[in-house]
């Protein structure tokens, strides 16, 4: 018998957006809930479907999830809210926690965003104060010259044994001297910020994520750097004091696509070991004098459920 239950739901002010909902199959549901947002413009489902076994995890442990599509990805519809992709990732995330609120009652909300999944849920986390936790996953990097230099050394001398390490040299020597090859590479779907801006957002974000108290955890894989000293992937906001209020792992031993099983488990009992410390703290928080105060109203909800022909394992 399944620990879990899924349903596949239609919700959004026009109804185009598509997710799985995994809830725990009996027993209380834990008063916090889980927004899965996968890498890039890739489904749902995440690399080697880990939201999906991340899901059906969570649910084991009491916590509820959705698993989404952003607006024109995966099944949801186009974008309707915002031509911006930021601003848009933030309302189809409210509309999910929305939806959540109405169907199962529960008003606050981790997030785990898996590389630019996690730039979605820290500008969720500042825009909406129902996220109370927030987990990033190989999401904003900051090396220094130090580590910088390190890295391109080992990988330098892995070529001669690494398979993908030489494909990768293959395909950046085609760019660099082929110009049909460039030409091909050329077109991105968005255009990166400049280093400092993106430097300057994430120290305004993790800031003001850091005043309102959401626990946060900056997970690194070794597909970002093989060893980690002193918090190597923060670079200079090593030391400033809010990122010295959030939880740091550094795991090279797993990958950025979690290809093997192993990296899987790994990967999934440190997450679930960090969402029952976020709930169990959300819970003493519940449970304090003022409690009811602090949370403020609901928020209005514009969700709506609607029952899919959809598979309900992904």
């Amino acid at each position: 018998m399944n620990d879990y239950k899924e349903t596949p739901v239609q919700f959004g002010p026009d109804g185009s957006l598509i997710g799985i909902i995994t809830t725990p199959a009996d027993g209380p549901l834990a008063p916090v809930a889980c927004l899965m947002l996968n890498m890039g413009a890739n489904h749902r489902i995440g690399p080697r479907r880990i939201n999906v076994k991340l899901a059906r995890q969570m649910a084991a442990r009491g916590i509820s999830s959705v698993r989404l599509d952003l607006a024109g990805l995966g099944d949801s519809g186009p974008a309707s809210g915002s031509e911006h992709f930021l601003t848009q990732a933030v309302l189809d995330l409210q509309a999910a926690m929305n939806l959540i609120q109405t169907m199962l009652g529960v008003r606050r909300f981790i997030v785990i965003g898996l590389c630019s999944g996690a730039t979605n849920g820290l500008s969720l986390a500042v825009a909406d104060s129902r996220v109370v936790g927030l987990l990033m996953f190989d999401g904003y990097a900051f090396p220094g010259r130090r580590a910088q230099l390190e890295r391109q050394f080992r990988r330098a001398l892995a070529v001669p044994t690494n398979p993908a390490v030489i494909g990768k040299t293959v395909r950046w020597l085609q760019r660099k001297f082929s110009a049909k090859a460039a030409a091909a590479a050329a077109p991105h779907i968005f255009e990166p910020d400049p280093p400092e801006v993106t430097a300057a957002v994430f120290r305004r974000s993790m800031t003001q994520v850091a005043e309102r108290n959401v626990s946060v955890l900056l997970f690194y894989t070794g597909t970002m750097h093989v060893v980690d000293r002193g918090r190597d992937q923060l670079g200079p906001f090593a030391h400033e004091d809010f990122t010295q209020r959030f939880e740091y792992r550094f795991i090279g031993d797993i990958d950025h696509s979690l290809t093997s099983v192993a990296s899987q488990q790994t990967f999934m009992e440190v997450v679930c070991d960090w969402a029952l410390r976020v709930v169990q703290g959300a819970t003493s928080v519940a449970a304090s004098p003022g409690a009811a105060a602090r949370t403020g109203p609901a928020i209005g909800s514009h969700a709506t459920k609607g029952a899919l022909q959809h598979d309900p394992v992904t």
